[in-house]
C-alpha cells in the first residue's frame, strides 16, 4: 500500500514538474518554410506583456535577422485603427524576446516579420484577449 502511494506521488509531481514548464500563451504562425512560435508565461492582457519569439524550420530553432513582431487592430466604430510595435531583442544564439504593451483587450492581429538568407518572410495571426 504503502508503495502505490509513493508511485501515485511521483506521478503527481512529474505531471505538475511537466505543466510548471508550460507556457501559458503560445501562439503559432506559418509561413510556407517556417513556423515562429509566440510564447509567454502567462496570457496576454492590457498593459505590458513580455514573450518569447522562436523561428523553426522542420522543428529545429534557426537564426534569423530583422526579427519584428507588429500587433494591429482593424479601426471600428469609434475607435481609430490601432498599431503595437514590440521590442524585440535577441536571447540567446537562436530565440528572441519581445516586450508590447497593449491599451486594451479586444482581438488583435498579429504580424511577424524576419529575413533568413537575405529574404523577407512575413506571417500573420491574430489573438484576442
Amino acid at each position: 500500500m504503502e508503495a502505490a502511494m509513493q508511485n501515485i506521488l511521483k506521478i503527481f509531481l512529474f505531471v505538475a514538474l511537466i505543466f510548471s514548464q508550460a507556457s501559458a500563451f503560445e501562439k503559432v504562425l506559418q509561413t510556407k518554410e517556417y513556423e515562429i512560435i509566440l510564447s509567454a508565461p502567462k496570457n496576454f492582457t492590457s498593459g505590458k506583456n513580455e514573450f518569447s519569439v522562436s523561428i523553426k524550420q522542420n522543428g529545429d530553432e534557426i537564426e534569423a535577422s530583422d526579427v519584428a513582431v507588429k500587433f494591429m487592430m482593424p479601426e471600428m466604430p469609434g475607435m481609430p485603427k490601432m498599431s503595437e510595435d514590440s521590442q524585440i531583442s535577441k536571447d540567446g544564439e537562436k530565440a528572441y524576446k519581445g516586450v508590447v504593451h497593449f491599451p486594451h483587450g479586444g482581438t488583435w492581429q498579429i504580424r511577424a516579420s524576419f529575413k533568413i538568407d537575405d529574404k523577407n518572410y512575413l506571417a500573420k495571426g491574430s489573438i484576442d484577449f
